[in-house]
């Protein structure tokens, strides 16, 4: 028989069937362990997994430009809070929570890739913590801190460590959460304190992030499948439900609001393969890796089901079977669903089942044995490696905002003005191009912008809106250069037609195109 990963040491906490199938049981130590509770290990044992995955997203963090999502963050943070407040009440409101969050880091650390990006970091390295802890409560000290390592390793992690947008914070949330209801269910005693901090972080989850109250359903199938194995009374039900009432009063304001805006979300498609495949990227850009999780974990069940008749539900205890595959499969499916009648779905929505996914796969390593448990996590290392490299880069997260700044300022001249350009619904519109302007201030920022009309404060919105046509071209008559910058591949620009701007020299980089333009005349 296979040797669990850590077994016999002073760490495993499922050496004790007793224990695990909730009769209670004494740990190695001599400590008596509540009923259904594996013994949970040293209490440093988090960190080793929580500095990790800080020490990860830190690596290289300013490396990768700002996304277009990140410069609307920018854009958000970049005015007065009062402005900000009305801003909401036009669109964004969804995301407003963590705006305001930003908006204070703004203020006491600048708006660089480091300061704007940090509270991700941060969010997703305690969010390793709980992971670790969640397992070592679920299954053994061993398979928690396996799950907080693969938590460590995964590209998605690194990625959404390293950006600044609210899907860090959702998934810290969400795991604690998760742990809280945990906590309701072994610890009966003190089930009131554990339900009230359940309803605080999901009431917080979901004001970072409505799509994130759909870990709800997945707690309720989870209480569901548990009924039998705790003590799931009348109380505990009730407790629960009035927490998810409460969490979701907090956040009714924002979802009202929210229903409003809806158009902002446009660009969203009905789902397709493309979208169903996209789930894998909880894991990160390779289906190589994800093959090769899924094989980890499909091994790590055969060793359990091979090793005796105790070792399987030792392995996968029903409390890690019931919180984690809902956790992991509801969400996306529920999102996919709905999006048949109203597109609603991106994988970005989902970012929360991370952790789900790293404690099947944790429990999967330690389930492997003391010497292919370490090999298995080894290859997810090495599987993703390639990954966690191209995402660093400059490009690594999509187009290269910052070279193309740094190009305009090498390259423009005293008068350069700037049209930003899209050929959806119109010559020029609200395309999302304004808000590269407030990105980086070397280039494009300094340029007249001959496309704007009123202000991001002034219309309350996070670009600003467009002039007309005829405003444009009557600013255009004393532009000697103009800088055109637009999305994808270059596009002929109507508005230009007639006023003799001949094409100067175009530069195309990953999903952005920039052309320069010279008036009659000028060279």
């Amino acid at each position: 028989m296979a040797r669990r990963f850590g077994e016999d040491d002073e760490l495993s906490g499922s050496a004790h069937p007793a224990v695990i199938d909730g009769q209670g049981g004494t740990g190695s130590a001599g400590a008596v362990r509540p009923p259904g509770r594996p013994a949970p290990g040293p209490a440093w044992l988090p960190l080793i997994p929580a500095v990790l995955t800080l020490l990860a997203g830190l690596y290289k963090i300013s490396g990768p430009s700002f996304t277009r999502d990140e410069t609307a963050t920018l854009a958000a943070a970049h005015r007065s809070f009062p402005q900000l407040v009305r801003m909401l009440g036009t669109v964004d409101v969804v995301h407003g929570a963590y705006y305001a969050l930003i908006w204070m880091v703004v203020r006491v650390g600048g708006s660089g890739e480091f300061a704007v990006r940090l509270p991700s970091a941060v969010a997703l390295a305690v969010a390793a913590a709980f992971v670790t802890v969640l397992g070592g409560r679920l299954v053994s000290a061993w398979a928690g801190l396996a799950s907080g390592l693969v938590f460590a390793v995964l590209p998605s992690v690194s990625w959404f460590a390293e950006s600044a947008r609210e899907g860090a914070i959702v998934a810290a949330l969400a795991t604690v959460a998760s742990y809280c209801l945990v906590g309701a269910l072994q610890a009966e005693d003190a089930r009131r304190r554990w339900l009230i901090g359940y309803g605080v972080s999901l009431a917080a989850l979901g004001l970072a992030n409505l799509f994130g109250l759909l870990l709800v359903v997945a707690h309720a199938v989870t209480l569901a499948c548990l009924r039998r194995r705790y003590r799931v009374d009348r109380g505990l039900v009730l407790g629960w439900l009035v927490a998810a009432v409460v969490a979701v009063i907090v956040a009714s304001p924002v979802a009202v609001v929210g229903y409003g805006q809806l158009h902002q979300i446009h660009w969203l498609k009905s789902p397709g393969r493309n979208d169903v495949l996209s789930v894998e990227r909880i894991i990160g850009q390779s289906s190589l890796l994800f093959l090769l999780t899924v094989v980890i974990c499909l091994a790590g069940v055969a060793v359990s089901a091979a090793g005796g008749r105790s070792r399987l539900p030792q392995n996968w205890p029903a409390g890690l079977v019931a919180l984690c595959l809902p956790w992991l499969i509801l969400p996306p499916v529920i999102l996919l669903t709905a999006s048949l009648a109203h597109p609603l779905y991106t994988y970005r929505y989902i970012v929360y089942c991370i952790p789900a996914a790293a404690l099947l796969i944790g429990a999967a390593v330690a389930a492997l044995g003391r010497y292919a448990g370490p090999v298995a996590l080894v290859l997810i290392l090495v599987a993703g490696l390639h990954i966690q490299l191209a995402q660093r880069r400059p490009a690594g997260h999509g187009p290269n905002f910052r070279a193309v700044d740094h190009l305009v300022a090498r390259q423009s001249e005293p008068g350069d003005a700037l049209l930003n350009f899209s050929v959806r619904g119109g010559p020029v519109k609200a395309s999302g191009l304004r808000l590269l302007e407030r990105a980086y201030p070397y280039g494009l920022a300094r340029l007249r912008d001959v496309s704007a009309g009123v202000s991001p404060q002034q219309s309350a919105t996070l670009g600003g809106t467009y002039a007309s046509a005829s405003q444009i071209r009557l600013r255009l008559a004393g532009v000697r250069r103009l800088w055109v910058v637009g999305w994808a591949k270059p596009r002929p620009v109507p508005i230009l037609h007639g006023l003799g701007f001949t094409l100067v020299r175009s530069w195309n980089t990953k999903g952005l195109n920039l052309r320069l333009f010279a008036a009659p005349g000028h060279p």
